[in-house]
């Protein structure tokens, strides 16, 4: 129980930095498998009327890519285990998308290779 609070708060916080940092979110995608959390997301994006998109695991992940390139999204939330798959969509999205790594406290080194976009981490938390 202690953990899902701890889930709660940081997901709320990563919304609240969100929508106060002067981004337009257009739409979002949930790149997170842990059930929970992405359910969380999916929820308090829903609350602020946001529209998201999220991985479905028995979807084949190109379907996901052309949602997240036909929607617009311009912020991507991300845990460490959908990096292949967020590696795999940064060459077909447009420059000025927020993509937040949830589970990096520091930017990792191998974001530096996509310096057109702009990442978050824990450090970015109030």
């Amino acid at each position: 129980m202690m953990r899902y609070k701890q889930q709660i708060r940081q997901v709320t916080a990563w919304i609240d930095v969100l929508t106060s940092a002067n981004i337009p979110i257009k739409s979002v995608a949930i790149l997170i498998n842990n059930s929970p959390v992405n359910k969380l997301f999916v929820y308090q994006l829903n609350h602020r009327n946001i529209k998201s998109y999220t991985l479905i695991k028995q979807l084949n992940p190109q379907i996901l890519i052309n949602q997240i390139i036909d929607n617009d999204c311009n912020i991507i939330i991300v845990d460490k285990s959908s990096y292949l798959l967020l590696q795999q969509i940064l060459p077909s999205l447009q420059h000025n998308v927020v993509i937040v790594l949830t589970q990096e406290y520091w930017q990792p080194d191998w974001t530096w290779a996509f310096n057109h976009y702009r990442f978050l981490c824990q450090q970015d938390l109030p």
